[in-house]
């Protein structure tokens, strides 16, 4: 997450890609818009919005919570990686905060192992408002994460508050 955050940094400023839709999210109370690239095949979810890198090596998702539902969606997300073999190592634990596209970001992330082999792992919390906080889930191969890096720095820079 540490290359999903410095990724990110860089990638603010630079052009942005040919992007499928943007994502408006969730459906029954929009908080957050987010553009992903139609060939990482962007599907919705409960709270939010997942897709996976043309390669599949990497996964990126965002959901939204409130108060009332934050607790569960971060249960929600642990289980989902739990559920898709993704271990992550407790001693490579790291942590950091610091702004996205004007936002608050704090992530939490981690070196890990999924059923291919050596993932990175990584949960960031980015402030959309004073109720509700994004949630992107981040899993990638070691393989080809640093090929996908320059796509996810992208799809991070469109992250905003619904309006």
């Amino acid at each position: 997450m540490n290359k999903f955050l410095a990724a990110t940094a860089i990638l603010l400023l630079s052009a942005t890609a040919s992007f499928a839709d943007s994502f408006t999210f969730p459906a029954d109370e929009p908080a957050a818009i987010v553009d992903i690239p139609a060939d990482w095949q962007p599907t919705a979810t409960d709270y939010g919005v997942e897709a996976n890198s043309p390669d599949a090596g990497t996964y990126i998702s965002f959901d939204v919570a409130g108060a009332e539902d934050m607790e569960q969606v971060m249960t929600d997300v642990f289980a989902f990686l739990e559920e898709n073999g993704v271990t992550a190592d407790p001693a490579t634990q790291h942590e950091s905060k610091d702004q996205l596209n004007g936002m608050p970001f704090q992530t939490i992330d981690w070196k890990g192992t999924d059923k291919h082999g050596p993932v990175s792992i990584g949960v960031g919390i980015i402030g959309l408002s004073e109720e509700k906080i994004a949630i992107v889930t981040y899993w990638a191969s070691t393989e080809t994460e640093a090929k996908n890096m320059p796509e996810v720095g992208k799809i991070l820079a469109t992250l905003k508050p619904a309006e």
